[in-house]
């Protein structure tokens, strides 16, 4: 693949700071320019969008851990501990969820993708990917959210509709993961 710009710029004042602007918009572009898509995540039209995407291991098999994943997106008595979102399911097949999280607001709407797959003996890997649809860079961790709160157990403060499931996560590319933004505490006086 070969990327061909053209710019012309003139300069008054403080050249050294245009200089230091210009650059790190080049190196923006370039890289952007060059990202190929990763299929595990949903993608999004924005230019830049912030996404989460890592590696689940449950000690239960896929099929215990895709049913409390759809219980939770398609239950009408589950409430969306992160400010109470909307879960919506795309599409569910054995081994493959796609799904979506609109904010309470309904401003917002992010995009899933899970994918489980049995390890013999050892219970379920799930590769699990949460994208913005809208240009992003920070989200404060709702993809991580979007995510973790589709199978999180009652020891981090989650009600599971049938199953509290016992997990360890392991980032790919999902550094906004603070794991206390996605239960939100409301006080019931």
């Amino acid at each position: 693949m070969v990327y061909s710009f053209s710019f012309s710029f003139s300069f008054s004042g403080n050249s050294i700071f245009h200089v230091a602007i210009i650059s790190t918009l080049l190196l923006s572009m370039l890289s952007c320019t060059g990202a190929e898509k990763d299929e595990s995540c949903p993608g999004s039209s924005a230019w830049k969008s912030a996404k989460c995407k890592m590696i689940v291991r449950f000690q239960q098999p896929c099929t215990v851990v895709q049913s409390e994943i759809n219980l939770r997106i398609t239950s009408p008595a589950w409430i969306d501990p992160h400010n109470a979102g909307t879960y919506k399911q795309i599409t569910s097949q054995s081994g493959d969820v796609h799904g979506s999280r609109t904010t309470a607001s309904g401003k917002y709407t992010d995009l899933f993708n899970f994918s489980l797959i049995d390890i013999e003996g050892k219970g379920c890997q799930l590769t699990a990917c949460s994208e913005s649809q809208v240009f992003s860079i920070f989200d404060y961790s709702t993809n991580y959210c979007n995510l973790r709160n589709l199978y999180c157990n009652s020891e981090d403060d989650c009600v599971p509709v049938q199953y509290n499931l016992d997990y360890s996560e392991e980032y790919t590319l999902c550094s906004q993961n603070q794991k206390q933004n996605c239960v939100a505490h409301v006080n019931s006086s």
